[in-house]
């Protein structure tokens, strides 16, 4: 995989690898059942690895529900990867 470098408050992001660093975080909540509670853990964690150094990317955590009850609700996280 390429790095693609992209700069954020004159620091360089390297956006493949923070985008795997959230990938690794969201895993060890696979199984988890997607609420508020599960929300918070994951924009701890995540706010754990930026204070840490490993992630500068900003990023949203958010809770998506299907308003027809169709499909389970979802916890997002979108990354701005547009800078």
């Amino acid at each position: 995989m390429s790095k693609r470098k992209h700069y954020f408050y004159d620091k360089a992001i390297l956006e493949d690898r923070e985008s795997e660093t959230v990938k690794k975080i969201l895993s060890q909540y696979k199984n988890e059942k997607a609420d508020e509670e599960l929300k918070k853990k994951i924009w701890d964690d995540l706010q754990h690895e930026k204070c840490e150094g490993r992630l500068s990317i900003p990023f949203k955590v958010v809770l998506r529900r299907d308003e027809y009850g169709r499909y389970p609700p979802t916890v997002e996280v979108i990354l701005d990867t547009k800078l």
